[in-house]
C-alpha cells in the first residue's frame, strides 16, 4: 500500500477519540445483509468501525451505495453498542466511491474506495451459501498481492489533541493457502 494509509491512519486517530455522536443512530440491519465484511480497529480502545454490505434474497449488493460503515463499542459493554457514523467521522471513515460491478443469481461483486483510502482499492465479493444464508469477501492488495482483507489495525501514538499514528497494521488472509498475512505502514 502507498504512503497514504498514513494520513488516513491520522485522521483515524482524531476520529476515534470522539466515538459517540448524539445524533448518530443504531443501523438498520436487514435479512440478508452481511454485518461486516472487514472493520477498523485501534490500541487505544476496544471499539472499531465495521463495514457491511446491503444483499437482496440472491446476495447481489441491492444497489450502488450497498456498502456502509458504523460504530461498534466493546467499551463498557455489555450489550456492545452500534451507532452510525457521526458527521465528522466520514472523514477519516468514509467512503469516497463505491458501485455494483456485477450481479448474478447467486451472489455479486462490489468495488469500493474508502476516503483515506483512495489509491487501495476494496473489491468485496458476496455469494448465496448452501444453507441459503449470504457471505463476503472483501479483497485488497497487502504485501503488493491480492488478499482477502479482514481488519485494518491502528497504533496510536502519544499526541496532544489528535493523537499521532505510529503504524497501521493491514490483515488478511492469503487466497492461495489461507494463512494469515499482514502488512506493516509505518510513517
Amino acid at each position: 500500500m502507498p504512503a497514504c494509509p498514513l494520513v488516513f491512519a491520522a485522521l483515524v486517530a482524531g476520529g476515534l477519540s470522539c466515538a459517540s455522536d448524539a445524533g448518530a443512530g443504531e443501523p438498520v440491519l436487514y435479512r440478508f445483509d452481511v454485518p461486516t465484511v472487514f472493520f477498523i480497529s485501534k490500541s487505544d480502545d476496544r471499539n472499531r468501525v465495521d463495514y457491511g454490505i446491503r444483499l437482496d434474497e440472491r446476495c447481489a449488493p441491492t444497489k450502488d451505495d450497498a456498502v456502509f460503515p458504523y460504530w461498534r463499542e466493546f467499551e463498557n459493554s455489555p450489550p456492545v453498542r452500534v451507532h452510525t457514523l457521526g458527521v465528522f467521522e466520514f472523514i477519516p471513515y468514509g467512503i469516497s466511491e463505491q458501485r455494483t460491478l456485477r450481479k448474478t443469481a447467486t451472489g455479486g461483486v462490489h468495488f469500493l474506495k474508502l476516503r483515506q483510502f483512495e489509491k487501495t482499492p476494496v473489491t468485496i465479493f458476496t455469494r448465496r451459501e448452501p444453507d441459503g444464508r449470504c457471505s463476503s469477501q472483501a479483497r485488497s492488495l497487502i504485501n503488493g498481492k491480492e488478499a482477502e482483507l479482514t481488519f485494518v489495525y491502528v497504533k496510536l501514538g502519544k499526541g496532544g489533541i489528535t493523537p499521532s499514528v505510529e503504524f497501521l497494521d493491514v490483515h488478511g488472509k492469503d487466497l492461495d493457502t489461507g494463512q494469515e498475512v499482514s502488512e506493516r505502514l509505518r510513517k
